[in-house]
């Protein structure tokens, strides 16, 4: 049949398409191209190489979390641990892909000297003509080597150029560039090189694969480099290509934690990274722009991995729209970006639907590419203020701005994954009391839960209404008029209190009567989050001098309250609140970080203060505890705050004596710290003879006296330190 710029995408979209295939520079939107890895099912060479059944999915559930707030493993959502060998998968994957914004795959290929490897899902897709989805491939021209999983990089399959193999390889290739779903640009196939400075000779290679590509009947090719290894010295034209093609970024923040879990690894900041990417100087040639969607090779890599932290689908989106809006004008032959990746599980990079953030990626892509919308625009299930004269008779001083849109990467998140897990009875519904605008109710409408909220601002209580969402105005601080509405609601399923507690004077009045409520009525779960004001951010600033209110976050100005684990677990069990599972949300760097405070203190000490702090402290990265209670029967109810967070018989010199503190010595030792202050005082006096230990030398070797090991540890500290 004959070939279109875009049937299968214009079928699949219902996008018309317009005559002479292009658009307004002005509302140009890009075409979007998604990096997809064929190694999900097992071929004889790995069996033999990394044991029987070897697929991608094998390293991917052996992954698991190195820190607190880690996300591993990646667990698969609605596609599971799919088989590639099976069409029903291919094609499931090509519909979420095109109904979502993305304009085609582009097939990593590879090719030994005429070999080919993982060619069974890419080779049905030929020969069935399904999906009828759009494609171009890559090849991966790298030796196939042990690198990729940090062992020892013994070649498995090497590869061998020469102008025999060039010439057969093309002639192989034009059998997928004549297929009709082949993505051109002006007519000539675009074809992909993943490394082309391995090749011998790239304008040698590139030049017979043109001769012949004419021969068969193409006008030419748009052959690219892939940035995977950098840019192109000179320009792609110096190897025989017309364009170079974005990959991971090469700039980024790098966060520097001393868990010893993470040590040996790069942990980089995804925001950082995008922000170096979008300001970077356009080169001299075609180079097609690219978003990554996240990056942790930790399921592949036990040490060295490089770790992304901060990818949520709302970065993604930002960096996404950006990209899109700079390409705007390119005209629409050549108006594509490049998606990093489809579905690169083992290193923690796919826009396919995972167990933790569901198809949000996929949808933050259709948001940009589909639904062209704004950042700011109202979502389903999400609320902005009124500004004035959005709704009749406003004031400003009746406007409501305390309001957020929903993120998935947030104590709100991990609040809403909470409620799911409690399997609730679906006639039943989640009362989010003190609920702002009802931010988590995004989550939990989606996930078909009914949601009610309490709300004393009566604006806030009109938005949710507008929007369809049940509220309820009502003071949290009137106990006995929560009660009433609480009465009124028929089955509650769960009560949810989101940095809420914080705010109130007297929070362990209305946990009391919460939990007194609660056994009365079915005993329906409390879940809430509170911020940790023990997270190491503020004890750093703590330690400068620093207590700055700030609008949001952690020294939110209007907090009351301030919680550490220990305080807040005592104040709910004395309240009537059983912990009954966690899901914190954990944060490297909070909003309380100041990088010039961090900047300008040296590393080394940098490291101590936290290791000191991760010692001493296991929520020093929790920036709000994030809980699921049941109501459990309490004698007497605390009266007073003091009587609720209170120590009472537990004993700090207990708790102190429990910890383990040879970490802060291994650290110290390792970045060389005792060993310079023990030369420092070595040379300030003579030597002196032995003399007895002081007292808190004592005190600190009885705790180390559990172990001959560690006794005898201490004392080579301390004879370091003399």
């Amino acid at each position: 049949m004959a070939r279109g710029p875009w049937p299968s995408v214009c079928r699949i979209l219902g996008v018309m398409e317009t005559a002479g295939g292009t658009t307004d520079p002005e509302s140009a939107t890009p075409k979007a191209l998604a990096f997809y890895l064929p190694q999900f099912h097992p071929i004889p060479e790995n069996d033999e190489w990394w044991g029987k059944g070897f697929s991608e999915w094998t390293n991917v559930t052996k992954a698991r979390p190195l820190y607190p707030g880690h996300y591993q493993p990646h667990v698969p959502g609605e596609l599971g641990y799919y088989d590639l060998r099976i069409p029903e998968v291919r094609e499931a994957q090509a519909e979420l892909a095109a109904s979502h914004g993305i304009s085609g795959f582009v097939y990593y290929h590879y090719w030994f000297h005429g070999k080919r490897l993982l060619e069974r899902p890419f080779d049905e897709v030929l020969a069935s003509g399904s999906p009828d989805f759009p494609f171009a491939l890559c090849w991966a021209n790298e030796e196939w080597t042990r690198n990729w999983d940090a062992q020892t990089g013994r070649v498995l399959m090497p590869q061998e150029f020469s102008d025999k193999d060039d010439l057969a390889h093309i002639r192989w290739l034009a059998t997928a560039f004549a297929d009709d779903r082949y993505i051109m640009i002006d007519g000539r196939p675009l074809m992909l090189i993943y490394r082309p400075k391995l090749l011998p000779d790239p304008k040698r290679t590139t030049d017979i694969w043109r001769s012949e590509a004419q021969k068969l009947g193409f006008p030419d090719l748009y052959l690219c480099w892939v940035e995977s290894w950098g840019p192109p010295p000179g320009g792609p034209e110096a190897f025989g290509l017309d364009a170079s093609v974005g990959f991971m970024p090469t700039a980024a923040d790098e966060i520097f934690t001393p868990l010893d879990g993470v040590r040996g690894h790069r942990m980089l900041d995804y925001e950082s990274a995008y922000q170096a990417e979008l300001r970077r100087p356009a080169p001299a040639w075609k180079r097609f722009p690219s978003v990554m969607v996240g990056w942790d090779n930790t399921a592949r890599r036990r040490h060295g991995a490089t770790i992304f932290t901060g990818g949520t689908p709302e970065a993604y989106e930002r960096w996404l729209r950006r990209t899109a809006a700079s390409v705007s004008k390119v005209r629409d032959e050549e108006n594509y970006l490049f998606i990093v990746a489809w579905n690169e599980w083992a290193e923690g990079n796919h826009l396919e639907p995972d167990q933790r953030y569901g198809r949000a990626f996929l949808q933050a892509t259709k948001a940009v590419l589909v639904d062209r919308s704004h950042a700011e625009e109202r979502r389903p299930g999400e609320l902005r203020a009124l500004a004035d004269g959005d709704h009749a008779g406003a004031s400003p001083e009746s406007t409501f701005d305390y309001v957020y849109p929903f993120q998935h990467e947030s104590a709100v998140g991990n609040a809403a994954g909470l409620v799911r897990e409690l399997g609730l009875d679906p006639k039943s519904a989640v009362v989010d009391l003190g609920a702002g605008t009802a931010v988590v109710s995004h989550a939990l409408r989606e996930s078909g839960i009914a949601y009610h909220a309490l709300e004393i601002h009566p604006v806030a209580v009109e938005l949710m209404q507008a929007a369809g969402i049940d509220a309820t105005q009502c003071d949290l601080t009137d106990l006995s008029a929560v009660e009433a509405v609480l009465d009124e609601l028929g089955e509650v399923g769960a009560l949810m209190l989101l940095d809420v507690i914080e705010h109130l004077t007297q929070p362990q009045q209305l946990l009391a009567r919460l939990s007194a409520w609660s056994l009365k009525h079915g005993a329906p779960p409390l879940v809430v989050s509170v911020p940790n004001v023990a997270h190491f951010d503020l004890g750093l600033r703590l330690l400068s001098g620093q207590w700055i209110p700030t609008e949001t976050g952690l020294l939110d100005s209007t907090h009351l309250r301030f919680f550490t684990e220990a305080t807040l677990e005592r104040m709910f069990q004395r309240c009537g609140w059983k912990v009954i599972s966690r899901d914190n949300y954990c944060a490297i760097k909070s909003d309380q970080y100041d990088p010039d405070l961090n900047d300008g203190l040296p590393t080394e000490m940098i490291g101590a203060l936290r290791m000191l702090s991760e010692t001493y402290n296991s929520h020093a990265a929790v920036q709000q505890f994030v809980w699921a209670l049941k109501p459990v029967p309490v004698p007497t109810a605390p009266t007073t705050y003091l009587q609720a967070v209170g120590e009472q018989d537990e004993g700090a010199e207990a708790v102190a004596a429990s910890i383990d503190s040879r970490p802060v010595y291994d650290y110290l030792r390792s970045v060389g710290l005792l060993a310079s202050e023990a030369n420092r005082r070595a040379a300030q006096r003579p030597a002196a003879p032995s003399r007895p230990l002081p007292r808190w030398k004592k005190t600190a070797l009885k705790s180390f006296n559990r172990s001959p090991r560690s006794a005898a540890a201490f004392k080579k500290v301390h004879g370091w330190l003399r």
